[in-house]
């Protein structure tokens, strides 16, 4: 009499990362609506850095922000896009086995339509940079992300942040290198979220942007990266650890064939 199998086949859990991701997504941008849209964090970041006395941002033109941080940052990290755009070429050409050709063209887009994708944004949005509001010695009101632009006044060009994409558009790589490991898929995560950390917060205490601002060029660079990847339909399974001689799971033992007298 044949044995039946006690675990009968699992549908594959390819879809259950993407899907995650896109709850993880939506759910982070209701809570940046609710936080920035209602609350007031934003200004009271900036006024922390604001020096009433000087009628300033202190840190405004200092070399370190100034030159280092802000556009000498930008500059290494276009640089390394270059570079990093010939392992793409390299890898769409199917030379290298830790980048699959899908997964190349996902993170040369990425770094390319995230940047790009937030200056469009900027120009949309026209949201006023802190140093250009009146709280701060400037001109223009402070105004919500969701309340109409004000007429009458030069427009904003200053959310989401476009120079923190310029070291946030690294989280691609966090995606487009998942085959090769989980090591290697965290190494391109951090790389892309702390640049980007720094990146903004520099221009954070020089009074360019809010708080908000940064937190959105993130949202911003982490959709990009997603939505690629599920339209270049990338691989986005992490490396096997395991061999196909690995144990079988308590859960699903395997089973051995029944024994002939």
């Amino acid at each position: 009499m044949p044995q039946l199998n006690p675990c009968p086949p699992r549908p594959s859990p390819a879809w259950r990362w993407p899907l995650g991701q896109a709850l993880l997504l939506l759910a982070s941008a209701i809570l940046l609506l609710l936080l920035f849209e209602h609350t007031s964090l934003d200004l009271e970041i900036a006024r922390r850095l604001y020096d009433p006395e000087l009628g300033q941002f202190p840190w405004r033109h200092h070399w370190l922000f100034n030159h280092v941080l802000h556009h000498g940052l930008k500059q290494v990290s276009y640089g390394a896009v270059a570079a990093a755009l010939y392992f793409c070429h390299l890898g769409w050409k199917g030379e290298l086995s830790w980048l699959p050709r899908r997964n190349a063209l996902l993170a040369g887009c990425g770094m390319l339509l995230i940047p790009l994708g937030t200056t469009l944004l900027k120009s949309l949005t026209q949201r006023h940079c802190p140093w250009d509001l009146l709280e701060f010695g400037g001109f223009a009101p402070y105004l919500p992300l969701l309340a109409p632009a004000p007429e009458g006044i030069k427009a904003g060009e200053c959310f989401p942040a476009g120079h923190a994409s310029a070291g946030f558009l690294w989280i691609v790589w966090g995606m487009a290198l998942r085959p090769a490991g989980p090591r290697l898929a965290r190494y391109g995560l951090l790389a892309g979220l702390g640049l980007g950390t720094l990146m903004g917060v520099a221009r954070m205490i020089q009074g360019a942007h809010f708080l908000s601002h940064t937190l959105w060029s993130l949202w911003f660079a982490w959709a990009v990266s997603l939505g690629l990847a599920l339209l270049l339909k990338a691989d986005l399974g992490l490396g096997k650890a395991a061999g196909p001689g690995a144990p079988a799971t308590a859960a699903c033992p395997a089973v051995s064939p029944p024994h002939q007298p």
